[in-house]
């Protein structure tokens, strides 16, 4: 056993050098070391093939060796790792984990399967859940992604050119225009759609950049926040108002573990694929009725109706009205007001932070009913 942990210390430091490769923009150094993690992992998960009660280790390892598989591009193999973990005794949220890699697998090899080309400014945007059938998805799960994606390119764009945050008003139109975003057709036989980013024809702004370069941003982003949290974002990243307003986009991208419990990104850069999950971003305990209910952490949790708000100050100020009228004013801070604009007179609930005598918005989730 001492033998097997130290082969997986040995593959988790190559797949670390090869995410720091691939942020350094060194694809074949990445390739090469990912393939060795993925070889030292499979030998150990295997090491423990018959050792049934070797839980929860042995699925772990499955599960580690089915993901290193999917960064390498094998598929096939990313699934028979995952059913092997399967085939033991995992506990819940392992099991969940290596279900996840099976589906993700379903959504490549159909992509294979239909000759599906990805171009370096397209993105394929993945759904899968209880709430996602072949070809067929509740449109609030899909729109509200599909903006917090079109959110993510445009300030990805702004800030990639140069442009400091914008906190109130619309983005300028040459961004809008150079960057339009365009969706296709769901897939058939999957709930995957792709999103085309416009090429700007002309750099029309200092330090415009290549629809490309957007994508490969956003992607570097998404595997920070998961590989590294948001103080890993946060520092890759620099400016904190674009850090913050990734961040909260993110959680409006990423899966809630009801009705979606997997999202993923697909493209391709040169001829390499590059998929990401987007990871669920923690969040405060869910509150209980509508008064507003404080966590261990200090968070405080309000429900009620989005009716005000206040943009005149350095920091804009919303008012949640609760079910028996009483109104709980939140302080927005810069970078969070993307995912709080469309919310207005809905039904919310508003995670939210002390800071002296106010509450400052952590993060905001339309109420979901029994339905949904």
């Amino acid at each position: 056993m001492n033998d097997l942990r130290s082969q997986h210390r040995e593959a988790m430091h190559h797949a670390e050098r090869a995410r720091i490769a691939r942020l350094e923009g060194k694809e074949a150094e990445m390739a090469e070391l990912m393939r060795r993690a993925l070889e030292l992992e499979r030998e150990a998960a295997y090491g423990l093939l018959q050792e049934i009660q070797a839980e929860p280790t042995r699925s772990v390892l499955f599960r580690s060796a089915a993901t290193l598989a999917l960064e390498c591009g094998e598929t096939e193999e990313a699934r028979r790792l995952a059913f092997q973990g399967l085939a033991g005794s995992p506990p819940k949220e392992i099991a969940d984990e290596l279900h996840d890699i099976v589906e993700e697998e379903q959504f490549r090899r159909h992509l294979a399967m239909r000759g599906v080309q990805l171009q370096p400014h397209e993105v394929q945007m993945s759904l899968a859940g209880p709430a996602i059938a072949a070809g067929i998805a509740p449109s609030s799960e899909v729109m509200a992604r599909l903006e917090g994606l079109r959110d993510v390119v445009f300030r990805t764009a702004e800030r990639q050119a140069g442009v400091e945050y914008r906190t109130r008003g619309r983005r300028q139109q040459k961004i809008g225009q150079d960057y339009e975003i365009f969706v296709s057709a769901p897939r058939a036989g999957s709930f995957a759609i792709s999103i085309c980013i416009g090429e700007p024809k002309q750099m029309s702004l200092p330090g415009m950049v290549q629809s490309e370069s957007v994508v490969r941003e956003i992607f570097e982003c998404f595997d920070l926040l998961a590989a590294s949290g948001e103080n890993g974002l946060s520092e890759h990243i620099g400016d904190p108002a674009y850090a913050a307003n990734f961040i909260a986009l993110a959680r409006k991208i990423a899966p809630d573990g009801d009705s979606v419990r997997w999202v993923g990104l697909s493209s391709f850069f040169g001829r390499i694929p590059r998929h990401v999950e987007v990871k669920s971003v923690s969040k405060a305990p869910e509150a209980d009725g509508e008064k507003p209910v404080h966590d261990s952490e200090g968070l405080v949790r309000i429900q009620g109706t989005l009716r005000w708000a206040d943009a005149t100050g350095k920091m804009e100020l919303v008012r949640i009205v609760d079910s028996e009228g009483h109104p709980h004013k939140v302080r927005v801070p810069l970078g969070v007001d993307d995912i709080v604009k469309p919310h207005w007179l809905e039904e919310v609930v508003v995670t939210a932070f002390r800071e002296r005598d106010s509450l400052v918005l952590k993060n905001i989730e339309p109420v979901r009913s029994p339905a949904q």
